[in-house]
Parts: C-alpha cells; structure tokens; sequence
C-alpha cells in the first residue's frame, strides 16, 4: 500500500494547456463517474482546492503543494537512481537536471527530476509553460510492467501528512457533494485517504482530450478498513478524516493499455451543498 511521505523535491513538471477551450472556466467537456449529475432544484457551490498549477500548485485551502512518487512492484523506487545531480542542492534547475540525467529506460517515469529530500515525495518543479493558459501536473510516460508498480500525484491536506481536515479545522467542505478536476490521459483511481491503507476512491476512465470529471462521493467505494466485509457495511464517506487527495495509476495485467500512458491534472474543486 502507499507510504507516507513528509517532505521532498522535483519529479514531475508543469505544463501548459494546449488551448484556451480548456481553461476550466470555460470547457464544456464533462464527464460524471458513479451516477447522475444533480437535480435542478439543488443548488451547489464551487469551491477550489487546488488549481495543481499556479504559485507552485500551492493549495490556499491546505497551504500545501502537489507532489508525486512511484512504486516499483510494491517497494519505494529511489528515482534518484536515474540521475547523478547532488541531492542536497535545492536550487538545480530543469537545464540542469537534464545534463544530470542517466539511463532511465527500466524507470517508471521519463519526467525530468530535480533533488528530492525524502523518499517516495518529489515536489513538482516549475517550467517555462508555452502556453501559460493554465498549468497542470502530470505523470509523464509512465510505464507499469509487473504487480505493484504504481505512479502518483498526491496532495495532503497538512505538510505534516497525517494531521486529517477536522484535525486542520477546515470547514469549508462541509457539506461536500462531489469533486470535480480537469485531466487528460490514462486511466487512474482518484482517492481520498485517511491512511496509505484506509481510503475510499473511485475509478476514473482514460480520455484523450482535456475534460471536467465530476465524482458524486455518495459513489466512492472504501478500500482497507473502510470496505465492506461479511462483519460489517462499508464505511460511508467521511471528507473530515481525510488525509491526502492522490490521483493513481496501477499496473492492470488484464488491460494492458493501461500500463503506459501520461496523465495530467488540474483545477481541483469541491461541489458544495447550500
């Protein structure tokens, strides 16, 4: 299962939307996972958690940042591993890692790193966008070849990890509906833990196009002991224990097309009843 993580450096980077219909302001690209969007009577509030691209994909709701990791079949990978830049120098830039890079062919990500200050936590790095539209995080060309490799973008809701949103004294979800966020890219699981083991998550198809996904939470299904057993029911949602938002990609021996691909995100929001 995921492991914590606490604090870290580079290994994914920003983008650019390719075009300004996808601005999230304005993109009628939808899709609706686990049920049927809300009735019209229902009146519901937008609110943004993370845009995943502005001010460093700075959340203002968590005063945190996007990160991203990767397991190689089930076990930590070092990312480092693929690269000869000087860990303990903060200030390498993108040119710079690329003069640094090694033979990457057995990683699961082809994104260019940075430094790193701790296992399992590569904090996204800052590049020239060519079109400064909207920035994103992504997962570029990952490659999944055997049980329990796994790539991920995460954002935690505390920089010290386990601290949860009651915990943070956050409010301004209560009475949450659904997330919604932009991607393009591979299939992945969207989860909201509580735990690396303990989460609920929902299963997100792969589209080529950037478009608006909305997740009704009365759908996310509970993974480790929030699932249900032949003891007890599944443990409904619960967004004031939550943890960490992670975006995940998983080796799947029965869909092979799932195992390589990229994946972008951006625009994180919560749907909140009034």
């Amino acid at each position: 299962m995921l492991k914590k993580i606490i604090v870290a450096s580079a290994v994914l980077a920003f983008i650019a939307c390719s075009s300004e219909n996808n601005n999230p302001n304005t993109s009628n690209s939808s899709t609706s996972q686990g049920g049927t969007s809300s009735s019209s009577a229902e009146v519901l509030e937008p609110v943004l958690i993370s845009d995943l691209g502005k001010s460093g994909g700075k959340s203002a709701l968590f005063n945190t940042y996007p990160y991203g990791y990767t397991l190689k079949a089930n076990k930590d990978e070092n990312l480092t591993q693929f690269w000869s830049c000087p860990t303990e120098n903060p200030t390498i830039t993108n040119n710079e890692a690329k003069e640094c890079r090694l033979d990457n062919t057995n990683a699961i990500l082809q994104n260019l790193l940075t430094t790193r200050d701790a296992p399992l936590h590569y904090i996204i790095n800052n590049m020239v966008a060519e079109n400064p539209i909207q920035l994103a995080i992504k997962l570029n060309q990952y490659k999944l070849t055997e049980a329990g490799d796994q790539a991920a973008l995460g954002l935690n809701v505390s920089s010290d990890e386990i601290s949860s949103i009651e915990e943070m004294r956050i409010n301004d979800l209560n009475g949450i509906v659904a997330f919604t966020y932009y991607y393009a890219g591979g299939a992945h699981k969207f989860r909201v833990a509580v735990s690396d083991a303990d989460f609920w998550y929902a299963d997100v198809p792969a589209q080529a196009e950037e478009g608006e996904v909305r997740i009704n939470v009365k759908d996310l299904k509970g993974m480790g002991s929030f699932a249900a057993s032949e003891d007890k029911d599944e443990t409904p949602f619960d967004i004031k224990k939550a943890t960490k938002f992670l975006w995940v990609v998983e080796f799947n021996a029965a869909i092979p097309a799932n195992n390589t691909g990229s994946l972008l995100v951006y625009s994180f929001k919560a749907l909140i009843k009034k």
